[in-house]
């Protein structure tokens, strides 16, 4: 019985000790995390000032994933979820 429980001990020791990860990373390459991102987030923030430019800003980030360009398109994902993160912008 001690020794299981050293074992259990052990097991919860380093379950805890994990790094957790919140699901959205910016810079790892794939832009995938970033589209999602922007998907979850698009139609909760439509009283955005730059709403609109961000769908379009979107659309040209996802033609750049197509064609295999996933620095651009992560780099356009990042400016379409600047324009509805709040405090939102205006430019």
């Amino acid at each position: 019985m001690r020794l299981i429980s050293l074992l259990l001990a052990i097991v919860l020791l380093s379950i805890m000790t994990l790094p957790a990860k919140a699901g959205h990373s910016r810079g790892n390459g794939t832009c995938t995390d970033d589209a999602i991102h922007w998907q979850n987030m698009i139609e909760k923030r439509s009283d955005a000032p730059l709403w609109e430019q961000s769908k379009i800003i979107q659309s040209q980030a996802m033609e750049k994933r197509v064609t295999g360009d996933t620095a651009g398109c992560e780099e356009l994902m990042e400016e379409a979820l600047r324009m509805i993160r709040k405090p939102y912008v205006t430019e």
